[in-house]
């Protein structure tokens, strides 16, 4: 695994001065080549041997170690022509098309690094045998649950989901053990995501939350966490690689519900809907 992509992945549990360190090696990976031990941590506000112990902690024997893969990688990207996916106020058009390009690559690369198989297998059985789907997302993960919210009822799933969280939360009076909850919460600490996840465990019913967070809380909460990678901090610009991360690890979900009736009743379903929409658009 790339160095990068590896401290991207872990990134979330690391200490407060850790991630100070993690986030120089992330956004000056050629200038890390190039500096020691001490170097690196006056400029993350650490010390050398904090520097040292980071190192080793994420995999590698020494600083040395780190540099050459770290050099290697970054040859490798220059010679593939990679661009900085920050977006900067004299790119062209076609430099502002090639960022996005590659932030979309690089962000389903961390997807299926950090990809939890075996919880999301559990995930899809669950979803598969529900009586209902209850969907839960705020900002932009709203746009995550609702095009689940949709994607499960055309395939003949019953869904529910509105933009309205207060009102959400009166869908659950009526959640039983027999229905399934998902939540998308990035930062997993939206106050009303949470409270809709401790309603559905009182409640009985599964829940699955798709999130950044490894946190006790939601591990608790949660029968399965579907992780994104948490690098949403490089962006600086608005909710871009969490939300393509978090539609990723969604519409997996779905194809895996989805992937052993699709030839049967889930495409009778479609067909049903395109042919109720259709006299909608112009010829």
């Amino acid at each position: 695994m790339e160095v990068l992509t590896k401290i991207r992945k872990e990134y979330a549990t690391f200490s407060k001065v850790n991630k100070r360190i993690a986030d120089h090696i992330l956004h000056f990976p050629n200038e890390v080549i190039k500096q020691t031990a001490s170097e690196i941590g006056e400029a993350s506000e650490s010390s050398s041997a904090t520097v040292v112990r980071f190192v080793k902690k994420i995999g590698y024997s020494g600083l040395e170690d780190l540099k050459v893969s770290l050099a290697s990688e970054q040859a490798v990207k220059e010679s593939e022509h990679i661009i900085d996916p920050i977006v900067s106020s004299d790119d062209s058009l076609d430099v502002l098309c090639g960022k996005v390009e590659t932030l979309i690559k690089e962000t389903a690369t961390d997807v299926f690094v950090s990809m939890d198989k075996d919880a999301l297998k559990k995930a899809i059985e669950s979803v598969k045998q529900s009586r209902k789907i209850h969907l839960f997302g705020i900002g932009s993960s709203s746009l995550v649950a609702y095009d689940l919210f949709h994607k499960f009822n055309r395939a003949g799933k019953e869904a529910s989901f509105v933009f309205d969280t207060h009102i959400g939360l009166e869908t659950l009076t009526y959640v039983t053990e027999k229905d399934v909850v998902i939540a998308v919460t990035y930062s997993g600490h939206t106050k009303e995501i949470l409270l809709a996840c401790e309603y559905a465990r009182q409640k009985g019913a599964h829940l699955i939350i798709i999130t950044r967070n490894k946190g006790k809380r939601i591990s608790k909460l949660a029968d399965e966490v579907l992780l994104v990678p948490d690098n949403e901090h490089l962006l600086r610009v608005g909710a871009i690689s969490s939300l393509y991360a978090s539609m990723i690890v969604g519409t997996v979900l779905y194809l895996g519900v989805i992937q052993e009736d699709i030839e049967n009743s889930i495409e009778e379903n479609m067909i049903i809907t395109k042919n109720w929409v259709s006299p909608l658009k112009e010829e």
